[in-house]
């Protein structure tokens, strides 16, 4: 008898292909993520807490709430979708990849300015005089000014919030939600004749505890005069899609207004009682002005619109939004607020 010598044969590992490319992927798209996170300048730090709450619902119950952090955009959904380059998908941007026209030079807001006219003369029967769009305004609503009979009180929770030109936050007014205020206050008192407080004081100096120096402010004031017909604590939101926080009001560049309400306000049936009223005179007079209005169920601090029956949160438009289409909106918000007040 003999032994039969079997050589085995042997087998190189398999390497799986799709493990690497994912792991290749997990690789960049985590890249991706921290840079977004590394870039990006807004406050509050919303995507880091939806990340805490997920993986500790005793934080979120006990200490973080998702619904504070009302005008953070950055959350972990936002952030995939822009590490992924989903973000920026929109009507505009599905067409302009099927359609070769807008591939020859054009972006969302090209005017296209070159056209062929056949010459003709211009006189008098060929010319069409009309009125100019003066909706801005109604003199109607004008009234004497009574400094002492102050009617309309402006802050800011978030002081520091720019707009496009400061690039971050700023303590510069001409850029910052502040110059939204001195513009409402001058239409106010200028054309409508409403006095007006606007309180400048910078409640931005620890984020996270904006709503709670805001409301030592707003109560100071409210001990001293009494109530107000309104008070504004006027925001501006945050956005980089510039054109979902941009209309035309009579012929006007101009950025769109939010009114954001919150279910724990002890007195959230008269704030949005007041959101309403506001709201639909908006539609009726400047239509396509105002995005649709937006309650949350728990604002820290119920938002401070628990101060007030005339308290109301509004946001300006965005960080993309220039400072001129910002402070044009400022007129129109005044106007709305005359019409509340001055209406007969």
């Amino acid at each position: 008898m003999y032994k039969k010598n079997v050589q085995r044969k042997t087998t190189k590992p398999i390497v799986n292909i799709g493990i690497i490319i994912l792991i290749v992927f997990i690789g960049i798209f985590s890249y991706r993520v921290i840079n977004i996170l590394n870039d990006n300048n807004e406050r509050g730090g919303f995507a880091y807490v939806q990340i805490l709450n997920f993986g500790m619902p005793l934080i979120e119950n006990k200490i973080y709430d998702e619904a504070s952090y009302a005008e953070n955009n950055l959350s972990v959904k936002a952030v995939c979708l822009e590490a992924l380059g989903l973000s920026s998908i929109d009507n505009f941007f599905i067409v302009n990849n099927e359609v070769n026209f807008y591939n020859q030079g054009f972006s969302k807001e090209a005017d296209i300015t070159t056209v062929a006219l056949d010459s003709f003369n211009i006189n008098d029967s060929t010319i069409v005089r009309g009125e100019k769009d003066s909706n801005t305004l109604d003199a109607s609503l004008k009234k004497t000014l009574d400094q002492s009979q102050v009617e309309v009180l402006i802050y800011h929770s978030h002081t520091t919030e720019n707009y496009a030109e400061a690039g971050g936050d700023t303590l510069d007014e001409n850029y910052s939600v502040v110059g939204v205020g001195d513009e409402i206050t001058r239409e106010l008192e200028e054309t409508y004749g409403i006095a007006v407080i606007h309180d400048k004081t910078n409640h931005s100096v620890s984020y996270n505890n904006s709503y709670d120096r805001s409301n030592e402010t707003v109560s100071r004031y409210l001990e001293k005069y009494g109530d107000f017909k309104i008070i504004i604590d006027l925001h501006r939101d945050s956005g980089s899609n510039k054109s979902a926080f941009t209309t035309n009001i009579n012929g006007e560049s101009a950025a769109k207004i939010m009114f954001v309400t919150t279910k724990n306000s002890t007195k959230y049936a008269k704030n949005q009682a007041l959101v309403d009223e506001l709201y639909n005179k908006a539609n009726e007079i400047f239509p396509g002005l105002t995005k649709p209005t937006y309650t949350y169920n728990r604002g820290i601090n119920g938002f401070n619109l628990g101060l007030s029956d005339g308290s109301v949160l509004i946001e300006c438009g965005a960080d993309s939004n220039t400072s001129a289409e910002a402070q044009a909106t400022g007129r129109l918000i005044a106007r709305l607020i005359a019409e509340h007040i001055n209406k007969k």
